[in-house]
């Protein structure tokens, strides 16, 4: 564990406290430039192929990322929107350990970060977004057919959640606003596109407010899995039913 970021293992955090960590305190560490080299992501694929099920490249390289941002973003998002803490994420600077079923179970950072009072999100959150989260996309994406959107839903889907989370917690709204601006600008300051707009989109119905993914995370495409339970099919025929969408996701939910 980061004993820096101690402050912010409780609660929903809790069970993050060891995805990253300092060089030497997990085995079997390899460098993230080799994961994602075609050799080592061909490699990992085939391992999360027998864990999953399936041999449809596209399903595996999503769920792969969902598992991929669910140990890397949590504690990297919070400690920079709470603690004001920067991490090193460059791709070149991680090593990654792999579970047995070829889904990352820690990162290995350099070192332990530096103070940072930067407010701007567009400022913090560019290295996690260009420097790492895009290469590894760029090349999960080439070795799967899987398109680059999902993948990005995948990621930008997970930091609206932690907003929501930080939000519920009752941290700062300032924390909150701050974070939101990553998600409700569809550009970044230089004009690029921004891969983490408006992942999720929220519909009133009779049954209140809910919470819909705008891109489809494939999973249906395994056997014997149907749609998640916020999948925007799900809500498409939930309008064409016209309910709300609660009956049509509980029967499509594996």
């Amino acid at each position: 564990m980061l004993a820096v970021l101690a402050p912010i293992f409780h609660g929903p955090l809790a069970p993050y406290a060891d995805t990253l960590v300092l060089p030497g305190e997990k085995p079997g560490a390899m460098p993230l430039s080799e994961l994602i080299a075609p050799a080592g992501l061909d490699a990992a694929l085939e391992r999360v192929a027998t864990y999953f099920g399936g041999d449809d490249r596209r399903v595996l390289a999503s769920l792969f990322s969902i598992h991929y941002v669910h140990i890397l973003m949590p504690v990297m998002v919070v400690a920079q929107l709470v603690l004001g803490r920067h991490l090193p994420v460059a791709v070149d600077a991680l090593s990654v350990v792999l579970d047995e079923d070829g889904l990352p179970d820690h990162f290995v950072l350099p070192h332990d970060g530096h103070a940072d009072d930067e407010g701007d999100p567009f400022v913090r959150f560019q290295p996690l977004i260009f420097d790492h989260l895009e290469p590894v996309f760029r090349a999960l994406s080439a070795r799967s057919g899987l398109s680059a959107k999902v993948l990005w839903t995948n990621a930008a889907n997970l930091y609206e959640a932690i907003l929501r989370e930080l939000e519920g917690a009752g941290f700062s709204p300032g924390v909150v606003v701050a974070g939101e601006r990553l998600v409700n600008s569809p550009r970044w300051p230089d004009g690029r596109r921004n891969p983490f707009h408006a992942p999720v989109r929220y519909v009133e119905g009779p049954g209140g407010e809910r919470r819909w993914r705008r891109v489809c995370c494939v999973s249906y495409l395994l056997p014997e899995r149907g749609y998640c339970s916020n999948c925007p099919h799900v809500l498409a025929k939930a309008k064409m039913a016209g309910t709300d969408g609660a009956a049509a996701s509980a029967a499509s939910s594996p």
